[in-house]
């Protein structure tokens, strides 16, 4: 293959054209439909400051994905990986976990029942009733969809694909997930209390995300990269005008290509959400976030970062919410944590969609997608990793097809 044409010009397309061009491709077109790469990396800047929408970070040193960076310009600083979790307690009141993202819900068994289907709801269904039903309620209250229409890996963005079952014998629990893979994919146990070491440090671009995406724009340029802003290119027209030799990468929204290839277009799980940025003083780890597993409020993570020089904090609600009533839950939602907080003024509030959680429909859809490109096109189309939601995940799917589409050794997949 001669050239490989990446569409979409989100972190996905960046890290596709970093590795096509590692892997020796020299003629790499790069398109984005707006002024600017990044996709949702990229934050809204006010006053110098990042309105970051959503907990982005990176691996430390070694991570597949920061060393692939880094290989081409970028520099990153560590930084001790902070979080806690916010839980109903079973009576009326809540349990505040620290270094642990998950929902931590009292139990009093660790039996499991293999899901009977793929959907969220049959997920669930898995765990004893008391867990259950704790978790079934936070879904509901999260997404609004009904369940059984939601595919289980939405658990994973939801962050409840893992689950600590308060007040289960440790050493029981321990025991189940080292011998059992249901138990060990959906129970968790606080890293303090397991004495894991792994996701103790992470790392964030020095300079911000729109320092790195600027830099990953100069360095794309220096090693010959044709990037073609403002360019909106239809699935019709890439398939159109796709030569023999060429590798097409779709790293934009595989919704439109349905139509093109002739596959019905499934139905999506449309989801907003209002996230709202103050200024803030908080003595506390930094960077830092907070998930509401309580299903109470509107507020379900807070994120506190520093941005040039100043301390920012992000609320993502499921639901518009008065300032006065959010003010008040995010001190509720933090008051279990080593910190002091004190909130500013709001200098950002948005409204927006995110299409991140899958229904089994869409699933089912882009499976046939697939299917139909491969039969089309072969190994030439690099889908850019549709139904995956981590990172690493991603990175390794794209290369691995980059790998396929060129015959050379893809880069290692993250851990």
């Amino acid at each position: 293959m001669s050239r490989v044409k990446i569409v979409g010009g989100g972190l996905t397309g960046i890290l596709a054209a970093f590795e096509a061009h590692r892997l020796g491709v020299r003629d790499i077109q790069l398109y984005e439909r707006f002024d600017q790469l990044g996709g949702v990396a990229l934050p809204e800047t006010r006053l110098g400051l990042e309105m970051r929408e959503g907990c982005i970070y990176f691996g430390p040193k070694d991570d597949p994905i920061r060393t692939l960076l880094e290989a081409y310009g970028p520099t990153f600083e560590d930084f001790d990986n902070r979080f806690g979790s916010v839980s109903p307690d079973g009576a009326g009141g809540v349990t505040y976990v620290d270094d642990f993202g998950g929902p931590a819900l009292p139990c009093h068994g660790i039996g499991l029942t293999p899901p009977a289907g793929p959907s969220l709801a049959d997920r669930l269904n898995a765990y004893p009733p008391d867990l259950r039903d704790g978790l079934t309620r936070y879904a509901r209250w999260h997404l609004g969809h009904d369940l059984k229409t939601v595919h289980g890996d939405a658990a994973v963005p939801m962050a409840i694909n893992r689950v600590f079952p308060r007040g289960s014998n440790l050493a029981d629990l321990a025991e189940i997930k080292r011998h059992d893979a249901l138990a060990d994919e959906l129970y968790a146990i606080p890293r303090a209390l397991w004495g894991r070491t792994a996701n103790l440090t992470a790392s964030l671009p020095k300079g911000g995300f729109t320092g790195l995406l600027r830099r990953c724009r100069l360095a794309l340029e220096a090693i010959g990269v044709t990037l073609h802003d403002q360019t909106l290119v239809s699935p019709r027209q890439a398939l159109a005008e796709h030569a023999s030799g060429e590798v097409l990468v779709w790293a934009a929204n595989p919704t439109p290509m349905f139509k093109a290839v002739g596959v019905a277009t499934p139905k999506l799980l449309p989801k907003s959400f209002s996230t709202h940025v103050f200024a803030a003083t908080w003595t506390g780890a930094r960077p830092f976030y907070v998930q509401n597993f309580t299903a109470e409020g509107a507020c379900f993570r807070i994120y506190i970062y520093e941005t040039a020089g100043q301390t920012l904090l992000t609320a993502e609600c499921v639901r518009e919410s008065p300032l006065t009533e959010l003010r008040q839950e995010i001190h509720h939602l933090l008051r279990g944590f080593e910190g002091e907080l004190v909130l500013g003024d709001v200098l950002s509030t948005s409204i927006k969609p995110r299409w991140i959680y899958h229904s089994l429909e869409a699933m089912q859809g882009l499976a046939q997608l697939r299917l139909a490109l491969a039969d089309r096109m072969g190994d030439a189309f690099v889908a850019g990793a549709w139904e995956p939601y981590a990172k690493g995940q991603k990175f390794a799917e794209v290369n691995a097809g980059l790998a396929r589409a060129l015959g050379v050794e893809a880069q290692a997949a993250a851990a």
